[in-house]
């Protein structure tokens, strides 16, 4: 059954990201079984993007690839062992810029700065606390609702931007995803070697201040400057804001669960008035009733997919506090139970 339902309307500002994170991934895709040609056309994509690493691809295909390749290989930790093998490089310019750093700190600086250039509409944060560092990875498009491949994906790709520093055998203390465990979290523990947590505020990478002196083994001054002077270039290209719709929606995927996603919250969150969004959701043809119940309805279908999540499971994590009220709404949607629906 497809995620994607034709009343979904489309967004007004299309998230991407640099092209080089499709190196290696149709190899990846043949060794575990499935057909890499299929797995990137059902996607959106095209194989050998990988050669045109400073293009920009849709962000949103690139996600919708690693669910893809997650069905066609059967392997359905397919984001976690992709992202656990991908060497920094790899990453293309964000990548040489911080192995080249002279130091943990320095790189991670630096990719935060330029995380925009690589990713566009995402964040990559970082922050101390008691001497405990926290590198912070989310995503601002709400029409990006299939989170969790490219979540565990990217944590894995920047865990071993600090396993290069601090070598093969260094494990953080713990990490953090804001998906619940839609699948068997022991693959996880074995990637990361290290507590990993679910349905938490945050994706977080968490590691004691100390390791930030550490030298990366690959410094070069000349060519971090290099790759910096590029980075620099690219800054001017910047893409259109993200919609209000858009907006909304991601704040939506962080509150349902909570069962607080009202307005309020909403514009709370977006620093704006409640009137203000109102104004902003029209000017966009929505209403953040209309909005919310989409959205609701294109998780439903995202999360029946995982046999591990209960119906009921499934009903709180869309913000409903009654199964009752989640089964009428879903027969609204398909002329059937949610039962039903996974059945088929």
């Amino acid at each position: 059954m497809s995620l994607s339902q034709p009343r979904f309307r489309s967004s007004q500002c299309e998230s991407s990201v640099l092209a080089s994170v499709t190196l290696g991934l149709e190899e990846f895709i043949d060794r575990q079984g499935g057909d890499s040609r299929q797995v990137l056309s059902r996607a959106g994509l095209r194989s050998g993007l990988y050669r045109e690493p400073n293009r920009h691809i849709s962000l949103k295909n690139y996600c919708h690839s690693m669910h893809e390749a997650a069905r066609s290989t059967g392997n359905e930790h397919f984001g976690l062992w992709f992202g656990e093998q991908f060497d920094p490089e790899g990453l293309g310019l964000f990548g040489y810029f911080a192995t080249t750093s002279p130091d943990l700190r320095s790189a991670i600086t630096g990719m935060q700065g330029c995380f925009d250039v690589f990713q566009r509409n995402s964040l990559l944060g970082f922050s101390i606390e008691k001497g405990i560092c926290q590198l912070e990875y989310r995503l601002l498009d709400g029409d990006i609702v299939d989170r969790r491949q490219d979540a565990e994906l990217t944590v894995g790709m920047l865990n071993n931007v600090l396993r290069r520093a601090l070598g093969e055998c260094w494990s953080p203390l713990e990490v953090h995803f804001q998906h619940p465990a839609l699948v068997n979290s022991e693959p996880h523990r074995d990637a990361f070697q290290c507590d990993v947590r679910f349905q938490q505020a945050r994706n977080l990478i968490l590691f004691p201040e100390s390791c930030l002196d550490k030298p990366m083994p690959d410094a070069n001054e000349m060519l971090n400057n290099v790759v910096r002077g590029t980075l620099s270039e690219l800054v001017g290209h910047q893409p259109r804001l993200l919609s209000t719709a858009q907006r909304v929606k991601s704040e939506l995927l962080e509150l349902l669960p909570e069962g607080d996603a009202g307005i309020e919250q909403v514009a709370r969150r977006l620093n704006l008035s409640k009137r203000t969004l109102q104004r902003q959701l029209s000017a966009e043809s929505y209403s953040f009733k209309e909005l919310l119940d989409e959205l609701r309805e294109e998780l439903a279908l995202y999360y029946l997919e995982y046999q591990r999540l209960s119906i009921s499971e499934v009903a709180f994590r869309l913000g409903y506090s009654e199964i009752s009220a989640f089964t009428r709404a879903f027969i609204r949607w398909k002329n059937m139970s949610p039962s039903d629906w996974r059945t088929r």
